[in-house]
């Protein structure tokens, strides 16, 4: 990048103003900057060389010298000082409105007092499946900061109670310059609001909010899934001093429920059929989430675990999306404490199948008293 000529170095024309001379020497600046560029010698050399162009060509007096005599009239000139040698260069002016927004709480434009966001309030909510299936409305009950009535969120008794903050000048922020940077920051004296409280709110104290019980109703909309977060705008706490309120997040959770488990917009229920059931076919009735029941037909020799598929009754889908299936999850039931008959007929249907019939528990228990006598 080394050049005797400081309008090349920067890449600008001749007859280039101020203006146009400063933006192109920071975005230079900014990128071979050392910070940018650790270790490496070529970066900081060409550093070096913009900032000496900047030192030339944003004074006046020099520019002038430059403009007639080259480089080397600048050489009878005054000493060097100032950071890294160069001095004349306003490094304030400069990155001022740069930094201030990289270092800026809150964010906002340069000189402006800034309003703080009220913070966000969490809540949780358990609701039933049924609730999530056709919506509904749930009462939040919850404590959250408001502004104060009797001062309208100032925090003062009566604009007279307000006064310029002396530190900022009403600015909100003071401005603080280290080395080669310049920055700025929230005022510590006003907090960011350009303004101090004299005379303070007897009803809140000077603080512009305070708490209050509310409750609201919150419309849970149909098909909302487990751990799903809703969020109310501007439902949290006021901010301070007229800020923006922050906002109220719902946390959904579902209860269980004693026939239905969730997956996703799918519902899933087990139906206990009978081993002669499933052996032979027939027919089976499930609930349904909206209420009510419907059948569903078992084919001969169904096995344990099958599953049967209702389309379209399970969970309405967000946004009028289709709802979800059901899915009948088939679960054998085997009889116990047979009577004799059912025994007898169990027995021979194991004797057709060549499998052998163990003995009653009774008559086992019978043997081992023979046998231990």
């Amino acid at each position: 990048m080394a050049s005797n000529d400081y309008y090349r170095l920067l890449g600008v024309a001749r007859n280039a103003g101020d203006d146009e001379i400063k933006t192109a020497y920071r975005k230079l600046a900014l990128k071979y900057h050392p910070d940018r560029n650790p270790g490496n010698d070529e970066a900081e050399s060409s550093f070096k060389e913009i900032n000496g162009a900047y030192e030339v060509l944003s004074n006046p007096d020099k520019r002038r010298i430059y403009d007639q005599f080259g480089a080397e009239g600048l050489k009878s000139g005054g000493g060097r000082g100032g950071f890294g040698g160069f001095p004349g260069a306003d490094m304030g002016d400069v990155f001022g409105d740069l930094f201030e927004n990289l270092f800026a709480q809150g964010g906002g434009s340069r000189g402006r007092p800034r309003s703080r966001r009220g913070a966000d309030l969490k809540y949780a909510a358990e609701i039933t499946l049924e609730d999530a299936f056709n919506g509904v409305k749930v009462p939040v009950n919850f404590e959250r900061t408001e502004l104060c009535g009797e001062c309208d969120g100032t925090g003062a008794r009566g604009r007279s109670g307000v006064k310029k903050c002396p530190t900022c000048h009403g600015a909100g922020r003071v401005q603080y310059s280290q080395g080669f940077f310049s920055f700025s920051q929230a005022c510590p004296e006003c907090g960011g609001q350009g303004e101090v409280i004299t005379s303070p709110c007897k009803a809140c104290g000077g603080q512009g909010r305070s708490k209050k019980s509310v409750s609201l109703n919150i419309k849970i909309p149909a098909g909302v899934e487990e751990g799903a977060v809703l969020r109310v705008s501007s439902g949290g706490d006021a901010g301070p001093r007229g800020g923006s309120s922050g906002d109220l997040y719902i946390a959904v959770s579902l209860k269980h429920h004693p026939h239905f488990e969730r997956n996703k917009r799918d519902l899933v229920y087990e139906c206990a059929v009978a081993v002669w059931q499933a052996a032979l076919g027939g027919e089976g009735e499930v609930p349904l989430i909206e209420g009510g029941r419907t059948k569903i037909k078992i084919p001969p020799g169904t096995q344990h675990g099958k599953v049967f598929r209702l389309h379209e009754k399970g969970m309405p889908g967000p946004g009028g999306r289709p709802r979800g299936d059901l899915l009948v999850k088939v679960k054998l039931k085997v009889p116990h404490d047979l009577t004799p008959r059912q025994r007898e007929l169990f027995a021979e249907l194991a004797l057709i199948a060549g499998h052998e019939v163990p003995p009653p528990e009774e008559e086992k228990g019978f043997f081992k008293k023979i046998l231990g006598a």
